[in-house]
């Protein structure tokens, strides 16, 4: 059973989800957003640095943001790695240009945002991408008839010149909704660059989150059984959203007049949301440890002394460690390139059950994961995108 949860409390929104009353999920966001992951600028070039393949652009907040070559050369040449090689970021961006760029990454205390070029627009079925003829489908879409099915609607619908991805959620979804779909994003993008020819001076030209519509868009799906909003604007806007989506039958959803975190009991799970130290049912813990390069994870037999012998012991704290890091991992949003540290295994077959453990969890991310297996020191290496409601 999966439930959403969003509960305001001042000018505080907690959203979560609850997955057989256990909160998998967990964003907590102010009801007028400050966070500009997602917006895309007019924005213009500040100072450009051949010695970093970079460039400063401003986009109207306190510090510049940052745009690498990468970012910068259309998303076409970047696929040609030699392309990137061979150009310098002075050729392609001069300073006093007026660039259209998105947020990639946020801003942080020390450093301005970075962005790039290359613009992805989310809808409820599909991701746009203007200025480029690629098309790509979740990977958690398993059925190849229906991945050709929805990869021949986009592309008979899409403009010259246009991309896109096809997200999880429009597997099995009628034509008629995914082409409405495309259209919406399609006038998005003509009113953004309408704007953007106006442009002099650096110009916000689309706000990627207006809170009820990310939701919408990101947490409402067919897997929903239950809504639980305590604000009553929100309440109404959602369930629209739900008629629009045609999930009315099957996602129920209640205006509940009071704190929705205290009426559930769910304190305690989103204050452990931030702990280091997470202990197992079985009397193991694990430990998360997050650094600018990766995250590391360590797993402890702690109180547990098991029934048999060393390996049976190492395999049993293993297996739930190995579910409840996947769940942290999705708790705490945690992207990059992740290095888990597990009690070590002697027999390969072990092993392999700790990594079909983790795969079968990775079906209810919503994120991308790549999990590459156990590497020769014996630790488990896997990568995940950040998603950042």
């Amino acid at each position: 059973m999966s439930e959403l949860i969003v509960n305001k409390n001042g000018t505080e929104v907690n959203i979560c989800i609850l997955e057989d009353n256990v909160v998998c999920e967990l964003y907590t966001l102010e009801a007028e957003q400050k966070n500009i992951m997602g917006n895309i600028y007019m924005g213009k070039v500040r100072n450009v640095v051949d010695g970093m393949q970079a460039a400063f652009i401003d986009i109207g907040k306190e510090k510049n943001a940052f745009i690498s070559i990468k970012d910068a050369l259309p998303k076409v040449d970047v696929v040609k790695e030699e392309q990137v090689i061979d150009s310098k970021i002075s050729e392609v961006l001069k300073v006093g240009d007026n660039v259209l760029v998105q947020v990639k990454k946020a801003p942080t205390v020390d450093k301005g945002a970075r962005v790039s070029t290359h613009i992805t627009i989310p809808g409820n079925y599909v991701v746009f991408m203007p200025n480029t003829n690629i098309i790509t489908i979740s990977q958690k879409i398993e059925s190849e008839d229906e991945k050709d099915r929805l990869v021949a609607i986009v592309k008979n619908n899409l403009p010259e010149n246009c991309g896109a991805i096809v997200r999880t959620d429009a597997d099995g979804i009628n034509e008629e909704r995914l082409i409405s779909d495309i259209k919406h994003l399609v006038e998005l993008w003509n009113n953004i660059k309408n704007k953007a020819k106006k442009c002099e001076e650096t110009e916000l030209l689309y706000n990627e989150h207006e809170l009820v519509s990310k939701i919408t868009r990101e947490l409402i799906n067919q897997k929903l059984t239950n809504i639980y909003v305590n604000d009553k604007e929100m309440y109404e806007e959602l369930r629209q959203s739900l008629e629009k989506k045609n999930l009315l039958d099957t996602t129920a959803i209640e205006l509940v007049n009071e704190d929705i975190i205290e009426k559930f009991g769910l304190g305690t799970q989103i204050l452990e949301a931030a702990y280091r130290k997470i202990w197992l049912k079985c009397g193991g813990y694990i430990i998360i440890d997050k650094t600018e390069a990766l995250t590391a994870i360590d797993v402890n037999s702690g109180k547990y002394i098991g029934n048999s012998n060393l390996e049976e012991t190492a395999l049993e704290v293993n297996e739930e460690a190995a579910k409840e890091i996947m769940r942290q991992i999705r708790l705490k949003d945690i992207g990059g390139i992740i290095i888990i540290d597990y009690i070590d295994l002697l027999k390969k077959e072990n092993q392999e059950k700790i990594i079909q453990i983790m795969q079968e969890e990775v079906k209810k991310d919503r994120s991308k994961i790549d999990i590459k297996g156990y590497t020769e020191l014996n630790l488990v290496e896997l990568t995940r995108k950040m998603l950042n409601i």
